[in-house]
């Protein structure tokens, strides 16, 4: 008898990489913002939203749980459907970003662990003592919020940069998805900038303890966990959870977020943060709601003038900031009228 040309370990090992591309297009993962804690944490926070204001949320035309923490009109948008073509179109440059970031962490990190003193060697049988975990976890957390509210801020106060983040500022709704409708440039950037950032602190822990580690919660930063469970999902959605004016300078609730996504002239370049205000706080740039908001979303200017949709497709999502930027660069390459005139002379 002939043997089998595909073995039972062969078909296994198949069915394994085709379940774990199938994971990989759901928008959960084992990355820090992409944890299913997020998800979850949505469905829970979701259900407590309603149950405490059913009535009124009845009121409002949603006949169940399920049409309110997915409603078809949000959902089945033609905004929400581009924001899956984008999460699904941005996987194909997952390994290019990993790639690259990766590599300049790995060169920071060399470098700083060699300047601590003891540079990188194989690390210890042991693991850092319990405080060192969660003080790593704590600087690394606060090293990456920090990156992500300078690239974020630079985004959207630099013209050249502008059209990049302008595809996300363009959804008209917000779903779990919105998190992901980045351009890739921006996504990149983003993942330079972290790696700036957070490499040296990983160099300096490295030097010192000869290896590096962090207080998790199921298998992600303690941090980032707890961010996902207090409702990091909520961000980008409909339903409103605001954490009160106290916690709202430390934190960056979901209502802060949505508020940054209006088109109200008083919300424009407010609330940059990711998990922490502190940033925004700091640096004058922090807006508190002070109760329930009815928000428009999209792209403004600052005195609340919609701009037209050019995000319509795929394609124009990826192709116009491009032509926008590159509209940018002519735009400033051009002498001034005065220079002209002085050069007429």
């Amino acid at each position: 008898m002939a043997e089998s040309a595909l073995s039972a370990s062969d078909a296994l090992g198949i069915a394994q990489r085709v379940g774990q591309w199938l994971f990989d297009l759901l928008p959960v993962g084992t990355g820090d913002r992409t944890h299913w804690t997020g998800l979850a944490a949505f469905l829970f926070l979701g259900t407590l939203v309603y149950a405490f204001n059913r009535k009124s949320i009845r009121e409002k035309g949603f006949t169940g749980l399920a049409a309110y923490l997915t409603p078809a009109r949000i959902y089945l948008s033609r905004s929400s459907l581009l924001d899956v073509k984008v999460f699904l179109a941005n996987k194909l440059f997952q390994p290019l970003r990993a790639v690259v970031s990766r590599g300049v962490q790995f060169v920071i990190v060399a470098f700083v662990a060699d300047a601590v003193g003891t540079g990188l060697h194989p690390g210890t049988d042991g693991t850092l003592p319990v405080p060192m975990l969660f003080l790593a976890a704590f600087v690394a957390a606060l090293a990456a919020d920090f990156a992500y509210y300078v690239t974020h801020r630079f985004h959207h106060e630099s013209p050249l940069l502008w059209p990049f983040h302008k595809l996300h500022h363009s959804a008209e709704h917000l779903t779990i998805l919105t998190a992901k409708r980045n351009h890739p440039v921006f996504d990149l950037l983003l993942d330079l900038v972290a790696a700036l950032f957070i490499a040296p602190v990983i160099g300096v822990i490295y030097g010192l303890f000869g290896m590096f580690d962090i207080a998790t919660l199921f298998g992600i930063s303690v941090f980032f966990a707890v961010f996902n469970l207090a409702g990091g999902a909520l961000r980008h959605s409909h339903i409103w959870l605001d954490y009160g004016p106290v916690l709202d300078h430390i934190f960056i609730s979901p209502a802060q977020h949505q508020v940054h996504h209006s088109l109200d002239p008083k919300h424009h370049d407010r609330n940059y943060g990711l998990m922490f205000a502190l940033w925004d706080w700091a640096f004058g740039t922090l807006y508190i709601p002070q109760g329930r908001e009815q928000l428009r979303y999209g792209v403004a200017d600052a005195n609340g003038h919609p701009e037209p949709q050019v995000h319509t497709s795929l394609v124009t999502a990826y192709a116009v900031p491009f032509t926008e930027a590159a509209h940018v660069l002519r735009q400033s390459a051009r002498p001034a009228p005065a220079a002209k005139a002085g050069l007429a002379k």
